[in-house]
């Protein structure tokens, strides 16, 4: 008995040490940022393979710079926010769409893209919203139109409900914020190098597709429907959970059982009438339509899209949809 308890306590603290050396090895792989020119000549080849052409600018702001796409033309501005671990030009498709009719603003909020890493403490609303302010502000935006992903749709949110006369018309596409269950992806995340290990993994796929015989297209092989340039910008822009400060961001939006009352947007949007878009994938297993439809549907000035057999990349994997879904919601009111 005593063997056998001896033998499981040994195999127990080899794997420990095994697993600490695996996340010191993804951590030191993460936190390798590869130099800003690199990241932004990938941006450049993605967005020409894309059909996007846009202008790229800094914005300093209270917490740090931020990089900015600006794409398109049109009397109404759109103003975009991608979700944790992703970034404007992963959107590239979706801004392209916009741009035939718009005038396209995309954000990489702090800590994602080319913007600087995360630094501020405390829960991210207020930054965000001094992010958002920061840039509208300095592109001479006195109102425009706001669409968030995911995280990015509790950054939109919050941002509206505090300036409701800056923001003309919001679209959240799979947000957070719209129920108390916390996706168990963030949940994971609080254990000490479980996301490390997740960003090491996700590299390591995108340079194997990089390494894959296959035309320049991305069209054949398992390179995707995205294609090579969209993989390479990926991987250097990488997730960036191999920051400290970016896995206490996840942390200050959790509590116990749920998310930090500053995360939720309910009943507040509510107040938003006729003015606000919620678009879900049917097939979403990240953020699941069923732990918030409930409450959407319970406030009448929410209008809720579900497409169907799609996920929570519904804007990356349906750019088409997610474009004409948002056109057609921004035409709804009179200029």
């Amino acid at each position: 008995m005593r063997r056998s308890k001896l033998g499981l306590a040994t195999g127990l603290g080899l794997g420990l040490l095994g697993y600490a050396a695996l996340v010191r090895r993804s951590r030191r792989t993460l936190v390798s940022d590869p130099p800003l020119g690199d990241l932004e000549a990938a941006l450049k080849e993605w967005l020409a393979e894309a059909g996007l052409t846009a202008i790229d600018r800094y914005v300093h702001t209270p917490v740090g710079r931020v990089h900015v796409l600006l794409a398109g033309q049109g009397d109404s501005t759109v103003v975009v926010l991608a979700g944790l671990g992703a970034s404007a030009g992963d959107f590239a498709e979706l801004l392209a769409r916009l741009a035939r009719q718009h005038r396209v603003v995309a954000i990489d909020l702090p800590g994602s893209g080319l913007s600087d890493p995360i630094r501020f403490p405390g829960h991210p609303r207020r930054p965000w919203d001094q992010v958002i302010t920061a840039v509208a502000d300095q592109l001479g935006l006195s109102e425009f139109n706001l669409v968030g992903h995911s995280l990015g749709g509790l950054a939109a949110g919050g941002f509206a409900i505090d300036h409701p006369n800056r923001v003309r018309q919001l679209v959240l596409i799979s947000p957070l914020g719209f129920s108390r269950r916390v996706p168990l992806l963030w949940n994971l995340s609080m254990v000490p190098g479980t996301m490390d290990l997740r960003g090491l993994y996700e590299r390591a796929m995108l340079r194997r597709r990089l390494e894959e015989p296959g035309d320049r297209d991305g069209r054949s092989g398992h390179r995707g429907e995205w294609g090579v340039a969209r993989d390479l910008y990926r991987r250097r822009t990488g997730f960036r959970f191999g920051h400290g400060s970016d896995l206490d961001l996840v942390g200050r939006l959790l509590q116990p059982l749920g998310l930090r009352p500053e995360s939720r947007l309910l009943p507040a949007l509510g107040l938003l009438s006729g003015r606000v878009l919620v678009l879900w994938g049917s097939e979403d297993r990240r953020m699941p339509l069923p732990d918030a439809q409930a409450e959407i549907q319970y406030f009448k000035g929410i209008r809720l899209e579900v497409v169907p057999g799609l996920g929570h990349l519904l804007p990356v994997h349906r750019p088409d949809v997610a474009a004409q879904l948002i056109t057609d919601f921004l035409g709804d009111l009179p200029s």
